[in-house]
C-alpha cells in the first residue's frame, strides 16, 4: 500500500514536471514566455527587418543593378555619338604653281553643315586666287576681294527620306528602350531573389525559435527528471530516454542554426550598406510568425495576363529592337533606288579683276546615279524581313509562356493558401494531442515515451505551418513578379 502511494505521488509529481516545462513549449495559449538567452536578450530591443527594407536597399545598391546601370550611359554615349554625324565641318584647300609659266595661288576655306532634313545639306565658305591659271584651271581664278559662296544639297531618291546618319540616331533612341528594359528586368529579377531570400531567412528563425523551445522543455524535464531518480522515484530508464529527446533536439536545433546562417549570408548579398558592401543581418530580428499575404489575386487569367503584356519589360526590349530593325529595312529599301540629288549654289565675287565675275552666279542642277545590281541592298532587305518575322515569332510565344506562367501562379497561390490551413489546422490538433497526452500521463494512462512523441509531433506541425507560410509568401512573390510589381511595391509586411 505504501509503495502504491509512493508510485502515485511520483506520478503526479512527474506529471506536475511536465505540466510546467511544457508550458514553456507554447502549445497552450497561456503558456509561459520563452526564456531568452543572453544573446537574446541583447537582441531584444533590435529592429526587425522588414522585406521594404531589403528590396529598397538592393533597388538602390546591389552591383549587379549599378552595372545593368552602365549600358544605359552606354546607349547615351551612342545616341550622342550617332548625333555628332550632323556635326559642321570646317574644310579648306590650299595650291601654288611653284613652277611653269604660271604664277597662281590659291586658297578656299567653307563650312559643311549635315541637315536632319530629307537627308540635305548647306554649305558656305570664301575662296580667292590671284596671279596666272591655266585655262584648264580657271576656276581657281577670283577677283581681288575674292569669292563668298553658298550651296544647299537634296538627295531626291536614295539618302532622302532616311540615310546612315538618321538611321543611327533612330537605332541609337531605340538602344536607350532598350537599355530601360534590361535595367527594368534586372530591377524585377533582383527584387524577387530579394524576397525569397528574405523568407527563406524570416522562416529560417522562426524554425529556431520552434526547436530552441522543444529542446528548453526536454532540458527543464532532465533536470526535474534527475532529482526523482536520485532520490529514487523514479528508474534511470525515463532519464536515458529523457536525455535522447534532448540530443534528438540538439540535433535538430543544430540543423537550423546551420540553416540561419545560410540564409544571414544569402541575404546579406542583398542588404547593403551605402558603399554597397553587404552588410550582416545577424543584429536584426525576424518577423515572429510569417503573415499571409496582404491580399490575393482576382483568379481571372485575361487581366493579370494583359497585365503583364503592359507592364513586362521584355515585351518593351522586343518592341525597341523591332523599331531598330524596322529602321535598317526602310533604309536597305531606300538604297536600292537611284540617286538623284538637287544641287543649288550661289556666287559673289568681291573686288576688282575680270569683268565677268563681278555679276553674282546662281548655279542649280542634278546629280544621278544608278546602280546597275542591287544584291546587296536586296540581301539586307531580306536579313532584316526574316528579323522581323523572327521577332514577331519571339513576342507571340512570350505571351503564351506568361500566360502559362500567370496560371502556374495562380494555382501555385491557391495550393499554398490550402497548405497554410490545413498545416495551421494541424498545428492546432496537435497541440491539444500533446496536451491531452500530457494529461493522460498525469492520470497514469501514458508514459514518457509518448509525451516526448506528442511534442516532437507538435512542434513538427509547428515547422511545417512555417514552411507553408515561406511558400505562400515565395509564390505570391513569383505572381508579383510576373507582372512586374515586385520592384514597384516596398513589401507588404507592416
Amino acid at each position: 500500500m505504501v509503495c502504491r502511494v509512493r508510485l502515485i505521488g511520483a506520478a503526479l509529481s512527474i506529471g506536475w514536471i511536465f505540466a510546467v516545462s511544457a508550458g514553456s513549449l507554447a502549445f497552450g495559449q497561456e503558456s509561459a514566455p520563452e526564456k531568452p538567452s543572453p544573446k537574446e536578450k541583447k537582441g531584444s530591443s533590435a529592429p526587425v527587418l522588414l522585406l521594404d527594407d531589403v528590396i529598397s536597399t538592393t533597388l538602390e545598391r546591389h552591383p549587379a543593378l549599378n552595372a545593368e546601370k552602365q549600358e544605359r550611359v552606354s546607349a547615351d554615349a551612342d545616341v550622342l555619338s550617332s548625333e555628332g554625324a550632323f556635326d559642321p565641318s570646317l574644310k579648306g584647300e590650299a595650291l601654288s604653281y611653284v613652277t611653269g609659266g604660271y604664277s597662281g595661288n590659291y586658297g578656299s576655306a567653307y563650312v559643311e553643315q549635315p541637315l536632319k532634313f530629307y537627308g540635305s545639306k548647306v554649305m558656305g565658305g570664301y575662296r580667292v586666287g590671284d596671279g596666272t591659271f591655266p585655262i584648264y584651271d580657271n576656276w581657281y581664278e577670283t577677283n581681288s576681294g575674292g569669292e563668298v559662296g553658298v550651296g544647299l544639297e537634296v538627295p531626291l531618291l536614295r539618302d532622302g527620306p532616311i540615310d546612315r546618319r538618321r538611321a543611327n540616331i533612330g537605332k541609337a533612341e531605340s538602344g536607350l528602350q532598350i537599355a530601360d528594359s534590361l535595367i527594368e528586368q534586372r530591377k524585377i529579377e533582383l527584387a524577387r531573389a530579394a524576397a525569397l531570400t528574405y523568407w527563406d531567412w524570416t522562416a529560417s528563425r522562426n524554425r529556431i525559435k520552434v526547436y530552441r523551445r522543444l529542446l528548453q522543455v526536454a532540458q527543464e524535464r532532465d533536470k526535474q527528471i534527475a532529482e526523482r531518480v536520485a532520490r529514487g522515484d523514479l528508474p534511470d530508464f525515463d532519464r536515458v530516454d529523457n536525455q535522447r529527446a534532448v540530443l534528438q533536439r540538439q540535433a535538430q536545433l543544430l540543423t537550423a542554426e546551420r540553416g540561419v546562417k545560410s540564409a544571414e549570408f544569402a541575404l546579406s548579398l542583398f542588404y547593403r550598406n551605402a558603399a554597397s558592401e553587404p552588410q550582416s543581418v545577424e543584429r536584426f530580428q525576424a518577423l515572429d510568425r510569417i503573415p499571409v499575404p496582404l491580399f490575393a489575386p482576382v483568379h481571372t487569367t485575361n487581366d493579370p495576363v494583359a497585365e503583364a503584356a503592359d507592364s513586362r519589360p521584355e515585351f518593351k526590349n522586343i518592341k525597341a529592337q523591332s523599331n531598330q530593325n524596322k529602321i535598317e529595312l526602310e533604309l536597305a529599301r531606300n538604297q536600292v533606288l537611284p540617286r538623284l540629288d538637287l544641287r543649288v549654289f550661289s556666287y559673289n565675287d568681291y573686288g576688282t579683276g575680270n569683268p565677268d565675275l563681278e555679276e553674282p552666279e546662281v548655279k542649280a542642277g542634278l546629280r544621278i546615279e544608278i546602280p546597275l545590281a542591287t544584291r546587296t541592298q536586296q540581301g539586307r532587305i531580306d536579313y532584316f524581313e526574316s528579323r522581323e518575322r523572327k521577332l514577331q515569332f519571339t513576342e507571340t510565344f512570350l505571351r503564351e509562356r506568361i500566360r502559362a506562367d500567370v496560371q502556374d501562379a495562380l494555382n501555385a497561390l491557391d495550393i499554398a493558401r490550402s497548405r497554410v490551413e490545413v498545416a495551421s489546422a494541424e498545428v492546432k490538433a496537435s497541440e491539444e494531442l500533446a496536451q491531452g497526452e500530457l494529461k493522460r500521463f498525469n492520470f497514469g494512462d501514458s508514459n514518457l515515451i509518448f509525451v516526448n512523441l506528442r511534442e516532437q509531433n507538435a512542434a513538427d506541425a509547428q515547422v511545417r505551418e512555417i514552411d507553408a507560410l515561406q511558400d505562400y509568401q515565395k509564390a505570391f512573390v513569383t505572381f508579383e513578379a510576373i507582372l512586374a510589381r515586385i520592384q514597384k511595391r516596398q513589401g507588404d509586411t507592416k
